[in-house]
């Protein structure tokens, strides 16, 4: 080994010992080294409970079942409880104040409102739609009834059905569901003529708003 490389270990040294107690770091701040990011737990927000028809028009209650609308009653886009107005509803009679949904689960067949009529004692009536059974299904089981027959009703085909005497209801295709229409007296026995017409008068009025039936 030569004389200068021998000279220069001790200097080498003394340098890595005031290199190790000064930290000898490079001028400026240190960085800090950044941590992994810590994943959230997420949360989802339930969607919000649909209140309007398909027209977008506000339904008059408001539903707690998020399946009102479902596969059991989607054959058309006619909805019940909007087709009349307030002022439609009380030329027949009933109190549109006394509106309810006619669903009491979620995921029902029937999809529809029951409005009373004016006065105690006067029942109500009820249109809802659904899929099954179908009208034409309905055409051929009619041994229930006291009277059942068929007529036309604004130009509609309809099936009507009086059921002893407290109730009359009407059948009408429309799309590819049927539209059910019930006349109810509650404590007052009605005669069939009467009963049945106050389901014929509501299905009258509410005919033009529907969609014509499938072929």
């Amino acid at each position: 080994m030569s004389s200068t490389h021998v000279r220069l270990l001790p200097l080498v040294a003394c340098l890595a010992v005031v290199c190790a107690l000064s930290a000898c770091a490079t001028p400026g701040e240190p960085i800090p080294t950044s941590e992994p990011a810590t994943s959230e737990p997420v949360t989802s927000t339930p969607a919000p409970i649909r209140q309007t028809d398909d027209r977008g028009k506000p339904l008059p209650f408001t539903t707690r079942f998020p399946d009102r609308w479902s596969a059991n009653n989607n054959g058309t886009s006619y909805e019940p409880c909007t087709a009349l107005n307030d002022a439609e509803l009380t030329s027949l009679g009933l109190n549109p104040t006394t509106v309810r949904d006619v669903a009491l689960a979620n995921h029902q067949t029937a999809r529809g409102c029951i409005w009373k009529y004016f006065g105690k004692s006067m029942g109500g009536i009820s249109q809802s739609t659904g899929n099954r059974p179908t009208f034409e299904y309905e055409l051929t089981d009619r041994e229930w009834y006291i009277r059942s027959y068929t007529t036309t009703i604004g130009g509609r085909l309809a099936i009507v059905n009086y059921w002893k005497q407290f109730s009359c209801f009407t059948i009408v295709k429309v799309e590819n569901a049927r539209v059910t229409t019930t006349a109810n007296r509650v404590l007052t026995p009605t005669p069939e003529a009467e009963l049945c017409n106050l389901a014929i008068e509501f299905t009258k009025l509410t005919i033009p708003k529907m969609p014509p039936p499938a072929p």
